[in-house]
């Protein structure tokens, strides 16, 4: 069964991070409620548990154990990038004494006029933060592959993964060869090679954090990364048809809706998807999809609130992955219904926040239809 993580608080008012495994998002809800939680957050859905099953639950560091729980996930939600130097102050934060008795180490040293001391102290000192950097190399650069990802820079992605693998050789902490694999595939697929990128990613079906059912989905997106919107399609619905889950439904809404330009299958889809709670990772998503519905529907009023409320979410969570390609369709989309609405001027400020987004994945098609929304007069 899926393992849900959810925050809340106790029938006592304490904040509590909770793992419920069951089989939907609404039977986990309903065992929290009867325990007597409140103010529930879904943070990890069907499709997370899924794809973690690919991460280890334990790491070794220095021969030692240490247990990744779910309150340690919650905790890196929304957090800021990963640089070389925010690893480093979150290391240094973290072994705080340690660096202090080196230094003091050293400087007792110092004191004495014991050069050899200090130097041990230096090199100590020195190896310590070097061992925190490399601790961070994965996250750093799986923060980055994300971003390449997301604003399609492909020969980047291909470059990253290939280091990663090479980290992942030599490291204690592990980025699952399946997620390395679709992204190498979605870069073979973006240059034209679809048959060979498909056959690629087809070799990690059902491993760790791979079950059919997303290996499926992921063939979609694969698809979607070379325009053949169709086939990303056929393979939702197939997805679907093995694991009928609230994610995969809220996915195929916005392939009807964005590239088949159908809101009445789009907005069906979204019900079906509504049965279940959302994660918090996917409120905006949804506010964005029932947006470009009612802007299909010519439902303007109700597009510019859904569009301008899943804005806001996605600005306010921004150091998520895939946020800049989030907020650009959704102001893309915004641009033409506040064109409609009459509003030119915001229409056009929303068209330049986005345009270098779009240019640059190929957004072709919405980037002419905000142009010629535009043009209105």
């Amino acid at each position: 069964m899926p393992t849900y993580i959810w925050t809340g608080k106790d029938k006592l008012g304490k904040s509590v991070v909770r793992e419920i495994f069951a089989r939907t998002s609404n039977e986990a809800q309903a065992v929290l409620l009867a325990e007597g939680c409140s103010a529930l957050k879904l943070m990890q859905d069907d499709v997370g548990a899924a794809a973690m099953e690919g991460m280890p639950r334990t790491i070794h560091v220095m021969g030692e154990p240490v247990a990744i729980t779910a309150e340690e996930r919650v905790k890196h939600y929304n957090k800021p990038r990963k640089t070389y130097f925010r690893v480093l102050r979150e290391g240094v934060g973290r072994s705080v004494r340690l660096l202090l008795i080196i230094i003091l180490v050293g400087g007792f040293q110092f004191y004495r006029g014991n050069t050899t001391g200090v130097l041990f102290a230096g090199v100590a000192l020195a190896a310590w933060l070097g061992f925190l950097l490399c601790v961070g190399l994965p996250s750093i650069y799986y923060e980055k592959l994300h971003r390449a990802d997301d604003w399609h820079r492909w020969s980047e992605v291909l470059e990253l993964v290939k280091k990663m693998e090479r980290i992942r050789s030599i490291h204690f902490i592990k980025v699952p060869l399946p997620e390395l694999g679709r992204f190498r595939a979605k870069a073979l697929a973006a240059s034209g090679k679809v048959e060979e990128a498909l056959v690629e990613y087809q070799r990690f079906e059902n491993q760790p954090g791979c079950p059919t059912w997303l290996h499926t989905a992921f063939l979609g997106s694969i698809c979607d990364t070379a325009k053949q919107h169709d086939k990303a399609l056929d393979y939702n619905l197939k997805a679907i048809a093995q694991n009928p889950i609230p994610t995969l439904y809220r996915d195929l809404a916005n392939r009807y809706a964005r590239y088949k330009k159908n809101p009445g299958k789009a907005r069906e889809a979204m019900n079906e998807a509504d049965k279940s709670v959302i994660s918090e990772i996917g409120k905006p998503f949804r506010l964005r999809c029932l947006g470009i519905i009612a802007y299909l529907e010519g439902d303007c009023g109700e597009a510019r609130r859904n569009l301008e409320i899943a804005l806001q979410m996605m600005e306010q969570t921004r150091d998520q992955p895939y946020r800049d390609g989030g907020i650009s369709v959704t102001k893309a989309y915004l641009c033409c219904v506040l064109a409609k609405l009459g509003d030119l001027k915001a229409a056009r400020q929303c068209l330049s926040e986005a345009k270098e987004y779009l240019v640059a994945t190929d957004e072709s098609e919405l980037l002419a239809d905000c142009n010629e929304a535009v043009k209105v007069l």
